[in-house]
Parts: C-alpha cells; structure tokens; sequence
C-alpha cells in the first residue's frame, strides 16, 4: 500500500512584531493511496485499491524567531515510515517559513535511513529506534552521530475482523501477543484472546499474522514490548528493527502493514497509530485496532492523552534521557515504564522518533557541500523539535515536553560546519 501525502497550498499568514512570530497554517492535505498486493502466502489473488480524498486542519503556533531568511540550499533525509505522516507537514510548513530552502524526505523505514546517513548518501538520518553498538560501530572513523528525538507516538494492534463493529476494540496483553506473533495462539476465539474479551463473540478464524519485511523503528518498539512482556519472545526473538519472525507475512513500511490488514480479513499486525488516524480521516477506511494492558493493569486504547503521559512518564523514570553526543543504544520509553503501575493511564507501546546528524558537518564524509546546506539541516531539526511540535495532534504525535526540548537543543548547539557553531538565534 503506497499513500503518498501532498500538502497542498493553503492560507498561510505569519505576523512578526519585536521577535514573535504568530503562525497559522490552513494547509489541505491530499491523500492518494494506491493497494497492490500479491501473498502467496496469504491468498493468490492480486488486489489494486485506488481512492483520493481531502481534509483540512488548522494548526497554531507562537514561538520566538530571531533568525532572517536563510539562503538557497536543498536538503535531504531519510528514514522511519512511523513519521512520515508529520515529516510531510513539517517539510510544507518549513518551506513556508523558509522559501529559499527545499527539505526532501524519503521514507524508507528506519534501518534505511540508518545506513543512509552511515553513508553520508543524506545529511540526515531519521530512525523509531536507537543505534545499536554495532552500528555505532559501522559509522566512519572520527564520526560522531547525535541522536535528537524528534516526537512520540504510539504502535497499535491493528486487525481485520468482518462483522466486528469499529466502536468495538479487543484488549490484549503484551503476552498474548507475543504468544501469537510465536505461533502458539493461532485462531481469534482461543481461550487466551477471549478471556481478555469476555462480552465480545469471537470467530473460529485462523489468525493471519502481518508484520514488516524491512528494517523497522515500529517493530523495534513493538518486539521490545514483547521481550518485556514474554521470557520466550525476548530469548528467541528479542528486540530489533529486523527480527526473524517465527510466524507472519511480511509488507513493506507502515504503509504497506496497513495495505496488507485492509486486504486481508482476520489479519492482525502492529501498526503506526498515525497510519490508523490518517487512513479513518484522508481516505475513508478504517482499521480497528486494540487496547493494550499496562503495568498497572489498565487496558488502554492508543490516544494523544496517553501516549503523551506515557512519553512523560518515559522520560522521569528509569533511565536519564541522553543528551550531545552519549550513545542511545538501549534506552527505551517502552523499557523505562514497563514496570510503572503509578501512571495508571499510560498507553504502553509508545516510543520516541529520532533525527540522526553528525557533530561534524563538513564536504567530506557527510556529503555536505556548503555551510548553508549544513545551517538549513540544523535549522530544519530544530524547526520540528521547537515550533513544528503542535502539528502532530490531530495525528496521535506527542508533542516533546520541555525537558527533552532542552536536551535536544543542547545536541544540536554542538553542531558544526568547519569549526563553525550552526544552532543560533533559537
């Protein structure tokens, strides 16, 4: 499943006086979405799905701006497909701000973005998932890479079951799941599924396992939430952007996780909550999704509410969040709350999204060919972490809260270009 977004023009009107920058964007958000799909595995048939609609939102966001326009440059990046969705928001709304620059973003999943920027083929990376030692490893010698955590959100068990009502969202633990995604709960009516859904009258139907074929930031937070919550999950299988799944079809990028549940009845997969969001809204199909038990016993439908308080909660408890150039291999919001049962409404599969930048811009290693291209990409980074924020709402994006703004402005401060301090004026 392709959904290409194009932020169309809309009214667009900033007013400055001493500094302060009031912005509002009415911007119309076109959503073309093309379904082709072929699964020996699953069916023999093919099937193409073509349908376009349109939807307006209103964001609006006062934030301080010392900076004048900055000159001609084209920058590119590329990476998670978790993103994506408020990526093509932020590229419109940038471009507004700043018309001499061009922002290109390709989503291409997480562990693409993470070897393109390895190969400086970018100037930034975007990763759902920390670098692990060995890619910390595999970057060029003298290189340090800083990890700046660009929103929250939340990964769902979304699944296709004809007849079950939308309004209606079946409850799993995270050992439920993983007995599924093992191959130990095969059929949607086994004891273990309807003992968390004792009102719900559930088919006989065999469960059609989905997941993702290529490297993937969701199924980093998703297989990390599963060797939390399954000792056989987590020594088997474990937590990694490309986990040997025991059981399942594979399909490419959220996108293509959400084609292969809308074309599939009785599948089951995990999904980007926004992709759940965009395709109700843009395109007029609706993929049910379920509510996921807490440490503290509460099952929880994914929402802005509470994987805001989730992201909070991540980021005061367990580990500190790191901040310039301290490697983030290991840290996890979905780890630092597993065990929380004081945030009672917290949504347990939430995990940060990350922008991936060298320290040490240069015509070099990272590709960069001038200081205003280097000045655009910081500029670009810190525009989503500060102003871009509010723009994920309507979306299930969390907005940063102030603690991690801060860290994230101390990364990026440690930026250069040939010696020179890029983050000014912020």
């Amino acid at each position: 499943m392709l959904i290409v977004v194009v932020v169309a023009a809309g009214a667009y009107i900033a007013l400055s006086s001493g500094g302060t920058t009031t912005t509002t964007v009415v911007s119309t958000v076109t959503s073309t979405s093309t379904s082709t799909q072929v699964s020996t595995s699953i069916s023999t048939s093919t099937s193409t799905s073509t349908s376009t609609q349109t939807s307006t939102q209103t964001s609006v966001s006062t934030y301080t701006s010392t900076s004048s326009l900055l000159p001609s440059a084209t920058v590119s990046g590329a990476g998670g497909t978790l993103v994506f969705p408020l990526m093509s928001t932020w590229l419109y709304a940038f471009n507004q701000l700043q018309p001499n620059v061009q922002v290109n973003y390709a989503s291409v999943g997480s562990g693409a973005g993470i070897t393109d920027i390895t190969k400086g083929t970018v100037n930034f990376g975007e990763s759902d998932a920390p670098l692990t030692t060995a890619q910390y490893s595999a970057l060029p010698s003298g290189s340090t890479l800083l990890t700046v955590p660009i929103s929250a959100s939340g990964v769902v068990p979304a699944y296709n079951i004809p007849g079950l009502p939308a309004t209606t969202h079946l409850n799993f633990t995270g050992d439920v799941l993983a007995k599924i995604f093992l191959g130990q709960i095969t059929t949607w009516n086994d004891p273990a599924i309807a003992a968390l859904n004792p009102k719900i009258s559930l088919p006989s139907n065999a469960i059609i396992v989905i997941h993702r074929s290529d490297g993937s930031g969701t199924m980093y937070a998703y297989t990390n939430f599963l060797s939390d919550s399954n000792a056989q999950w987590k020594s088997q299988v474990g937590t990694s952007t490309t986990p040997n799944w025991p059981v399942g079809t594979g399909c490419k990028g959220n996108e293509g996780v959400a084609g292969c549940i809308e074309n599939n009845q009785y599948s089951l997969g995990p999904l980007e909550i926004a992709y759940v969001l965009q395709n109700a809204n843009l395109i007029g199909v609706s993929i049910n999704y379920g509510a996921v038990q807490n440490h503290a016993g509460n099952f929880i439908l994914a929402s802005l509410s509470d994987i805001t308080l989730a992201m909070q909660a991540g980021v005061t408890h367990g580990a500190q969040v790191p901040q310039g150039s301290t490697p983030w291999t290991g840290w996890s919001i979905i780890n630092n709350i597993y065990n929380d049962s004081t945030d009672t409404g917290i949504y347990p599969i939430t995990t940060f999204t990350y922008a991936l930048v060298y320290q040490s811009l240069s015509a070099s290693y990272t590709g960069f060919t001038s200081q205003a291209q280097a000045t655009a990409t910081v500029s670009f980074i810190w525009y989503c972490v500060n102003q871009g924020q509010s723009a994920g709402a309507n979306i299930g994006y969390a907005a940063l809260p102030a603690n991690v703004v801060a860290s994230d402005k101390t990364t990026l401060s440690q930026v250069t270009y040939n010696g020179a301090t890029l983050l000014t004026g912020s």
